[in-house]
């Protein structure tokens, strides 16, 4: 081991060289678009095509599908320009990290090449997301409406989502002496809370779920892929409960420790000692608002139909079970034994498709082990057979021929039936991203109102949840500031109490509008506005320097008035 510690001694040189060494991270970005000019000299995207959906890529040009309109500019240049952005991503996240390691704790040299990341990601994200998404041009991805406003907003979403970092970084560099050490007091505690409820989110539903994984062996990689995936929805789970606390705590150890009372005495409003604070909480509010649009009401659905598939002992996801559909106008009837979550990569198991003859008898059954559709109509059966009927007979009995891959398959052109088609009534709102449900009312204009109550009701909940952090915020800054030396017990009670009511009134409004017993567009709005106007209330005590209002029981009990005695007796 004599040799371990000059090594340690020559590695603590490296890292001391590299953080010092002038212009070496400009260097490396200079490097990482000369191999980005090296690869589009070599025609990089006709080498590495990019899988665009309801086209196929020859020759560099997107040439569709069957059932499937000519690709426009915007798929022509995302064609072209995604696996430039694929490669982008792994040569500038190296040099990201690089930058990140020898800049850290100097967050004037984080701004540019932050925003040069985010800019990247977001162009990545958007460019990938049109790719699969947006290649039929006409259908999504189970052939549901597509809805072109919320769609294009979604993506606007994850541009959003993309430079909040960047902004808030930029805001730290602007920011004051004494602004910049309440975010640095802040953001500690407030990632702290995060990690701990995450990991302790993940570690329960773990217990819950590991004789699910172990029954179906699933191996770690795959387990990890499934909370990887999820993410998204635990974000917008636990962010509140850390805001709350790592406001309360924030604001309770500067009371404590009197930075308050020095702020104040030179010359700054609560208002202005709370900005950095509530400049973060919205950050985070706009994040949660742009993941809660689409990803994490999709990665809650996702886990229960993977949890599902796992009880069933199935490799796919399972959204729904046992669908029986009758189309009205081909008059075919359809029985699929699960049909998976996502389409992308998965199958529809075990379909049943029956039509009928003129004559009303059955005239011809497809029966198949499982089944994918593509945008376009094209439906493609696998490990099955054919069955003919004459006079409710069999006459005629064939297998699926071998494709090209050496799969027995059947491929059919002309049904005109969608997987969304055969469970649109089957769904639940809860599970829906905006796009989907504005495909559902798109699609469903007729329905009652009682049935069309709980999607609205979700619609508007996707836009007012992500904001309960910053009314849980808005009430927690005044229990948190204080005056004098105090515990924190009862501002940490206080708070407690506080979000256990804006959950419980969160899902009683829900429910009211869902069931139409309020305005949906109004319902989940509620609890928000409440909470939000006593934290205001409360900031504005404080901010004057009164103490709070308390919660007083006496007026249940009548006391009695009692004479009061002198202290000397033998005097009276």
């Amino acid at each position: 081991m004599t040799w371990l510690y000059p090594f340690l001694k020559k590695l603590r040189a490296v890292a001391h060289r590299v953080r010092t060494w002038p212009f070496l991270g400009r260097s490396a970005f200079s490097l990482a678009l000369l191999v980005m000019i090296l690869l589009a000299t070599q025609g990089h995207h006709l080498d590495h095509p990019p899988e665009v959906a309801g086209y196929d890529i020859q020759a560099g040009k997107l040439v569709a599908q069957q059932g499937v309109g000519p690709a426009g500019p915007v798929l022509k240049t995302v064609s072209l320009l995604l696996p430039y952005l694929d490669s982008w991503m792994l040569v500038g996240g190296a040099v990201y990290l690089f930058i990140l390691l020898r800049q850290w704790g100097n967050p004037p040299k984080l701004v540019f090449p932050s925003w040069v990341a985010s800019i990247s990601v977001a162009a990545w994200a958007i460019s990938s997301d049109i790719a699969h998404q947006l290649g039929a041009m006409q259908m999504t991805e189970m052939g549901e409406p597509l809805a072109m406003t919320a769609y294009w907003m979604k993506m606007v979403m994850i541009y959003v989502a993309c430079i909040c970092v960047p902004l808030l970084i930029h805001y730290y560099v602007r920011s004051g002496a004494l602004e910049r050490y309440t975010l640095r007091t802040f953001l500690a505690p407030l990632v702290f809370c995060f990690v701990a409820f995450c990991s302790l989110w993940i570690i329960m539903d773990l217990l819950d779920n590991l004789k699910e994984f172990q029954d179906a062996k699933s191996g770690l990689g795959r387990v990890v892929k499934f909370y990887f995936s999820i993410v998204p929805f635990i974000f917008v789970s636990v962010m509140p409960a850390s805001l709350l606390l790592a406001v309360l705590y924030t604001l309770t150890k500067m009371s404590r420790a009197n930075e308050i009372v020095a702020m104040l005495s030179a010359g700054r409003s609560v208002g202005q000692i709370l900005q950095p604070i509530f400049v973060v909480v919205i950050t985070v509010a706009t994040m949660s608002l742009a993941a809660n649009y689409h990803w994490a009401p999709r990665a809650e659905g996702n886990r229960e139909a993977v949890m599902r598939a796992l009880g069933a002992k199935q490799k796919d996801s399972i959204m729904a079970s046992s669908v029986l559909h009758r189309d009205p106008v081909t008059d075919r009837v359809w029985y699929v034994a699960s049909l998976p979550f996502s389409l992308r990569g998965e199958r529809l198991r075990g379909v049943q498709v029956r039509e009928v003859g003129k004559d009303g008898k059955v005239a011809h059954v497809i029966h198949a082990d499982s089944a994918m559709w593509w945008p376009g109509g094209l439906w493609r059966f696998y490990d099955g057979q054919e069955v003919f009927y004459a006079d409710d007979k069999p006459t005629e009995i064939k297998p699926f021929p071998l494709d090209a891959e050496g799969r027995h398959s059947l491929e059919v052109k002309n049904f005109e039936e969608t997987p969304w088609g055969m469970v649109s009534y089957a769904l639940k709102p809860d599970y829906m991203g905006v796009p989907e449900i504005v495909s559902y009312l798109k699609a469903h204009p007729k329905d009652s109102p009682e049935r069309l109550a709980p999607f609205q009701a979700h619609y508007y909940h996707r836009f007012a949840m992500p904001w309960q952090s910053f009314a849980l915020a808005l009430v927690a800054a005044p229990l948190g500031i204080a005056y004098s030396r105090r515990g924190a017990v009862g501002g940490i009670a206080g708070s407690i109490f506080i979000f256990f009511s804006i959950l419980f009134l969160n899902n009683l409004c829900l429910n009211l509008g869902k069931g139409g017993h309020l305005p949906p567009w109004f319902s989940p709005w509620i609890p928000h506005l409440l909470f939000g106007v006593l934290g205001v209330l409360l900031l504005h005590y404080r901010s004057q320097n009164k103490d709070l209002p308390k919660l007083s029981l006496g007026f249940l009990s009548k006391r009695k008035v009692q004479l009061a005695r002198p202290r000397n007796r033998s005097a009276a």
